[in-house]
């Protein structure tokens, strides 16, 4: 979570402002406010919801902490403060009482990290921390409000919590913030019917079960303050107790002697506890800013970074824009908080005094505005550059609309921008640069050099799971909202303009903010990455790998049109078929792509058992159609139409459209910071998907084919993630497989079943291969036998046989979940990290999905590092001509020369093999061929 809070969670009211409150007598003594820390923090735990840091870290009740801290401090601004701590070990009441609080559970561990990070927030802000091992908070405070009188002073205690009434006096008072209620002796007599004197003695009768301190059975506050009223004092009562004029009451009192004497002890707050008390050290000198500003940063509460003020030496942004013949900021810039001092050039001279700027500045931050969201298509129609933190200028090139004003001819803007682009002395700043660089060099600007960091990147490093986008990281990061493109395009009458129809006026703090909030967003995020050691797995391996995809998205992959428009006729008629079919399992005629009407068909007429309810319906989702095809074969078949028509939508009449005219290939985007364990996907179209081994999706392949003179050559990794786990596992079984040479399949299924190879049936290997990959996937025995199509029970036998005889996997899954659960994150190879919010959710299926996860996550995210590894190392040409233009999973696909595909093979296979150097030997298969199917 990143400042995803609500309002912030206080509680805390001003007794001065509340009526009708006791005043402490001689108001020039200065007051010590002491605060019962630690009912804070439980208070705060049980009141907010859970929220995590981005490095997963709960947070919810050290932020809540925090709050009611800082409002205390911004409210009352006390002179002297100080807060007491529970001891971290049993109190001295465990021993006076070995069931003392015994009903209470654990403390979870989620609290326990809250509790010593609290600790750190009160370090930081020099609030002073009494904690003494074998004494609570309210002994602490009790000890600490007796050294007060004695120095002269008043005293707030701050609590609610009632044993602390015992301490209310003329110059104490009590003020429980969260009920808005200040205590004096008249409140609490008015509450307990006696004086805070008696409440030790009340409470010793009542007794109190929240910490199972034994009472008198029967007897509650209204009774015990009846014979606290006649009795001065408990032991007057027991003195007396023949006085008592209800035998019943006499007879319960008399019966709990020993368990009141007892009550009595533990009830006692002790006012002697060995503890440094010295006015002098309490008075509040305000916050170590800097400390707490790290802190804040670390634990993802940027709404309160506002309250420390500006970080020194921060740019401020300047109030008019630098002389540099542009325009100033006009249109929706106004009032938008946060936003910089932005412009636009129309002029060489403006626009050399800019690129002299970045020079000096040796650094800025780079956006394009376009026609279209596809690069392989999309027009330029500006760019705009930051050097500057709260500056930002806008270069427009191609506005068309009636009354637009002079614009620069985009090959001036070339020339003028072009060597500073390849000037690799000067830090390049992006955010989501592969896009940025596709469109500048289709319009003829060079590569740029220098790269330094890429914010989207850096943001996905950090926090794999976050949101990415750059408005979203400058309202969580930067607490600055921006404009958005609907606002920026919006027409009248609901119409939206393209973006070269946009005025320039409206455009330039539009996208001029683009460039400065990256470069603002890049000032926080390096200096993050580099001190949480993530900055090399940017700088070393995302950025050139980036650079790889642009070259692979730009040199796009050929399709066979007519093939594909072939294909397409052939399922038309297996749909046909199928759809009479299901007619005719039916027993009549309806629709076969209506939900509705099969649900009653399914449930209704053919009475199968309901799987699954969604709101509104029984479901007739794939998930159910799986499980009902077992028992009545319309199920199988609506199940194979629908895989059959998806197909066909997807991909067959899908990548035709796709195909751009202009280079007559598909130029699909390969995206770096969307799936959470590292891996690329793509997406326009997304090739991931492809069925593999069945019929149709080898035909779908059969049209990605090479351009004339060239093969496809397929380069992928054999079980790499099964030799992964081996290496991380340490196991020596799985290592000895792979060393061997041998087929780990089958090895699995002689371990589990019990066999010699030459007993291993296709079955049994067919099985083992299953459990193979479902133990990568935390696969459990529910979705084993599923999925083998077994009883529970054997499949948990079967697990069970596995885990026995590759016991190393099993400790090296339990112990990584175990860290993970700890606080820790999950990391890959090279270091890439996760952390699993959902280890401590009360929800028991979120919690075993993060539990499968945090097991998967270092094997399947190395692969995806080895993967990415290889594409960098294959950056350059194994071969005159070759060219890499697919990834999907564990592959790679080339499209090379004929005549050279077999050297290429050998250099690609062996770079991949070389790649990085684990226990177990990382193994290629290379396939050649005229389509991608043939060559897979």
């Amino acid at each position: 979570v990143r400042s995803r809070y609500h309002k912030p969670f206080c509680g805390l009211t001003d007794p001065d402002r509340a009526p009708s409150v006791p005043r402490m007598n001689a108001p020039q003594r200065p007051t010590l406010t002491l605060i019962d820390g630690s009912s804070y923090v439980f208070r705060a735990y049980h009141a907010i919801r859970p929220l995590s840091s981005p490095k997963g870290e709960p947070t919810h009740a050290t932020y809540g902490t925090l709050t009611m801290l800082l409002k205390l401090l911004a409210d009352r601004k006390p002179a002297l403060l100080a807060v007491a701590m529970d001891s971290r070990v049993p109190s001295f009441r465990k021993e006076l009482h070995p069931d003392y609080k015994a009903n209470r559970p654990p403390a979870p561990e989620d609290l326990k990290v809250q509790m010593e990070r609290t600790r750190e927030l009160m370090d930081a802000l020099r609030i002073p921390v009494w904690q003494c091992d074998g004494v609570e908070a309210d002994d602490l405070i009790a000890t600490a409000v007796v050294r007060a009188r004695e120095a002269g002073l008043r005293v707030v205690v701050v609590s609610g919590d009632k044993d602390l009434m015992q301490l209310v006096s003329d110059d104490v008072l009590m003020w429980d913030t969260m009920h808005d209620k200040v205590y004096g002796a008249e409140e609490v007599v008015a509450k307990w019917g006696v004086p805070p004197g008696l409440i030790g003695d009340l409470l010793a009768l009542v007794g109190d079960s929240s910490d199972n301190i034994p009472g008198v059975k029967s007897i509650g506050p209204k009774t015990a303050a009846d014979l606290l009223t006649q009795f001065p004092s408990l032991q007057a009562l027991y003195d007396g107790l023949d006085a008592v004029k209800n035998p019943r009451i006499r007879g319960l009192l008399d019966a709990a002697r020993d368990q009141v004497r007892l009550a009595r002890s533990l009830v006692e707050l002790r006012q002697d506890c060995a503890m440094s008390f010295e006015p002098e050290r309490l008075r509040n000198h305000g916050p170590d800013v800097e400390r707490l500003r790290a802190l804040y940063l670390e634990l993802g509460f940027h709404r309160l970074l506002d309250g420390l003020g500006p970080k020194p030496g921060a740019e401020e942004g300047s109030a008019a824009a630098p002389a540099l013949g542009g325009s100033g900021p006009s249109g929706p810039v106004a009032g938008l908080r946060g936003l910089g001092t932005y412009g636009s050039l129309h002029d060489e001279a403006a626009l050399r005094a800019l690129v002299q700027a970045c020079r000096d500045a040796k650094r800025f931050a780079i956006d394009t505005e376009t026609t279209s969201a596809e690069p392989a298509r999309a027009g330029l129609v500006g760019l705009s550059i930051a050097h500057t933190p709260g500056e930002g200028w806008y270069v427009p090139v191609g506005h068309r609309y009636i009354g637009a004003p002079p614009q620069l001819a985009l090959r001036t803007v070339r020339e003028i921008l072009g060597p500073l682009f390849e000037d690799a002395t000067v830090a390049k700043y992006g955010h989501c640069l592969k896009f940025d660089e596709l469109i500048l060099e289709r319009h003829g600007f060079p590569r740029l050099r220098g790269v330094a960091a890429d914010t989207m990147i850096a943001s996905y490093l950090i926090d794999p799971e976050a949101a990415h986008g750059l408005k979203e990281l400058a309202r969580q990061l930067l607490e600055t909202e921006m404009i958005t493109y609907d606002q920026v395009t919006s027409k009248s009458k609901g119409k939206q303009l393209c973006f070269d129809e946009v005025a320039i006026e409206a455009a330039t703090p539009y996208a001029a903010a683009d460039a400065d909030m990256t470069l603002r967003l890049a000032d926080r995020l390096v200096p993050q990455l580099e001190g949480e050691g993530l900055l090399g797995l940017m700088v070393d391996l995302e950025l050139p790998l980036s650079r790889v995809l642009v070259e692979m998205e730009r040199t796009g992959v050929l399709v066979d049109v007519a093939r594909l428009q072939s294909l397409g006729r052939k399922l038309d008629d297996q749909i046909v078929e199928l759809d009479a079919r299901a007619k005719e399992q039916a027993g009549h005629d309806f629709n076969v792509n209506s939900p509705r009407q099969l649900e009653v068909i399914l449930f209704d007429e053919l009475k199968l058992p309901v799987v699954k309810r969604t709101k509104t319906s029984r479901s007739t989702d794939a998930s159910v159609l799986e499980v009902l095809a077992e028992q009545h074969p319309l199920a199988a078949t609506i199940l194979e139409q629908r895989q059959l028509a998806k197909l066909k939508g997807t991909y067959i009449e899908a990548l035709p459209r796709l195909v751009n005219p202009s280079t007559g290939r598909i130029h699909t985007s390969f995206n770096q910071s969307v799936a959470a364990t590292g891996r690329l996907s793509s997406s326009d179209p997304n090739l991931q998907n492809i069925p593999v081994r069945t019929e149709i999706g080898r035909a779908i392949r059969e049209a990605f084919i090479p351009a004339e003179g060239f093969v496809l050559l397929s380069a992928d990794y054999s079980q790499i993630e099964l030799r992964v786990l081996a290496h991380l596992a340490h196991d020596p079984t799985l290592i000895g497989a792979f060393q061997s040479g041998e087929d780990v399949h089958v090895r699995t299924a002689m371990e589990v079943f019990g066999v010699a190879a030459e007993g291993v049936t296709e079955e049994m290997r067919r099985r083992a291969k299953t459990i193979n990959f479902g133990v990568i996937y935390g696969m459990g025995e529910v979705a084993l036998g599923k999925r083998l199509g077994i009883s529970r029970e054997e499949a948990a036998s079967f697990i069970d046989a596995y885990f026995k005889r590759y016991d190393h996997v099993k400790r090296f899954m339990d112990e990584t979940v175990e860290r993970a659960r700890a606080g820790e994150a999950v990391r890959t190879l090279l270091g890439r990290r996760r952390y699993l919010r959902d280890l401590h959710s009360a929800n028991r299926q979120l919690r075993a999905q993060a539990e499968r996860i945090a097991g998967n996550t270092p094997i399947q995210g190395s692969a995806a590092d080895i993967l990415k590894l290889a594409m960098v190392k294959l950056a350059e040409p194994v071969v005159a001509g070759a060219r890499m233009i697919l990834t999907v999973h564990d592959e790679l696909v080339f499209e090379v020369p004929q005549a050279l595909a077999q050297e290429a093979g050998e250099k690609i296979r062996a770079a991949m093999e070389g790649v990085v150097k684990l226990e177990v030997p990382l193994t290629v298969d290379v396939g050649i061929g005229r389509s991608w199917a043939e060559a897979h």
